[in-house]
């Protein structure tokens, strides 16, 4: 009789563990669509999300980032293989302190649609509108829990490292003479520390903006930057068939993202 009590009670706490686990997997997906649709102004989505409860260790399958409207991809970013080190014991705080994420592999696909916008630099502009929504909500008294939810202070997190290797930025314009142009370059290695750690945790979505800026900058640049002569040459041609001021605006605003 023992033995079977003993057996009902493994199956009990096996089942509540498996809950548990999964319930983790419900929440962090509803979180990441949440919150990275709201920052970055298209929709965000989260496959496969499993963590095991005994030791914080965990891994995501995929994160998908949507492409802004009007661009031939479907997906602007796509994350690949990604592992995570949660520190257990923090789940029940009010800061999750995870210690480490490592993406391998992410692509992004770059898209110019003219010589003035592309979908890093309309990205990146949501991100910034969001940010400076969120910094003017929170600098106001929010003491209802709904205002609480829409800005996002609910839990707070640090992430230690942060690790992104060996991506890829797939280049591709529909202007002009840039037309059927395609191009394929290394991301340089990403790494960021301590993020959050300054202010004791920040909410997801700060987190999240940190993150994909630095991401979408990194990017930026690589494209400005790398030698592809095509991209550069064609850019540059049309800027000298812009006249008097808007020449000079285009030049301000930028093809690559600036």
């Amino acid at each position: 009789m023992k033995k079977y009590i003993f057996l009902a009670i493994l199956l009990i706490i096996g089942g509540g563990i498996f809950y548990v686990a999964n319930s983790y997997e419900s929440i962090v997906k509803d979180l990441v669509h949440k919150y990275g649709s709201q920052v970055t102004g298209t929709d965000v989505s989260l496959e496969g999300f499993k963590i095991s409860l005994s030791n914080g260790e965990g891994q995501i399958k995929k994160i998908v980032v949507a492409n802004p409207k009007g661009y031939q991809s479907a997906n602007f970013l796509s994350l690949d293989g990604i592992t995570i080190k949660v520190d257990i014991k923090s789940l029940a705080s009010d800061t999750i302190i995870i210690d480490s994420i490592i993406i391998d592999k992410p692509v992004i696909s770059y898209e110019i649609l003219s010589l003035t916008q592309n979908n890093i630099k309309e990205i990146k502009n949501n991100i910034t509108k969001f940010t400076s929504k969120s910094a003017s909500s929170s600098s106001k008294e929010k003491k209802s829990t709904s205002s609480k939810e829409e800005s996002g202070s609910g839990k707070k997190v640090i992430i230690k490292k942060l690790q992104i290797n060996q991506g890829e930025i797939n280049a591709a314009a529909s202007a002009g003479e840039l037309a059927s142009s395609n191009i394929s370059v290394p991301l340089p290695d990403i790494t960021m520390t301590n993020i959050g750690g300054g202010q004791n945790g920040n909410d997801i979505p700060a987190i999240i903006s940190k993150i994909l800026n630095q991401i979408l900058s990194t990017a930026s640049k690589t494209v400005a930057t790398f030698k592809i002569g095509d991209f550069k040459n064609i850019a540059e041609k049309n800027l000298d068939n812009v006249v008097g001021g808007v020449k000079d605006r285009v030049k301000t605003l930028g093809i690559f993202g600036k």
